[in-house]
């Protein structure tokens, strides 16, 4: 399995931990390695996309929402997904900025859960990424970094319209 994993390029993933007051929102996943489990909006990015960009794009394609990405909470590796893959992920403290609550075809849900609920979430094993709790973690220790950190170098195209 080792050389599988080495033949395949690392996965970069940008994610959104959107707060709204205490509550937290999650996408349910309908994706068969995952189904059912809730994950936070987010996925991989695009050739020449930054990763706020790519956080913010997937926000709205997965949500509805136009997000403000803020700081980062965290980097986290996963060195095999549920899909097999290798992925680095990138969790943003993200705020709504417009937008309205919809779903996609990849994700039938998206909740706001109260924080609550979310730990119960996390104790039943259904989100997908150890990731999210130490996200939480992280903003609940207020401990964030400036988003800009990790900076984009390189050839760049400009942002998609969303």
């Amino acid at each position: 399995m080792t050389a599988d994993l080495r033949s395949k390029p690392t996965q970069v993933v940008g994610a959104n931990l959107i707060v709204n007051e205490r509550a937290i929102l999650f996408v349910r996943e309908s994706k068969l390695a995952a189904l059912g489990r809730w994950s936070l909006p987010g996925g991989r990015l695009e050739a020449g996309e930054s990763l706020r960009a790519g956080a913010a794009r997937e926000a709205f394609e997965e949500t509805g929402l136009i997000v403000d990405v803020g700081s980062l909470l965290g980097i986290y590796h996963c060195p095999q997904t549920l899909e097999g893959d290798s992925a680095m992920t990138f969790v943003f403290r993200s705020t709504v900025a417009g937008g309205k609550l919809r779903t996609s075809p990849e994700h039938p849900e998206a909740v706001f859960f109260d924080r609550h609920d979310v730990e119960a979430m996390l104790d039943g094993n259904r989100v997908r990424g150890s990731h999210v709790r130490l996200a939480i973690a992280a903003l609940d220790l207020g401990s964030e970094l400036p988003a800009d950190v990790v900076t984009h170098v390189g050839p760049s195209r400009p942002p998609r319209a969303v």
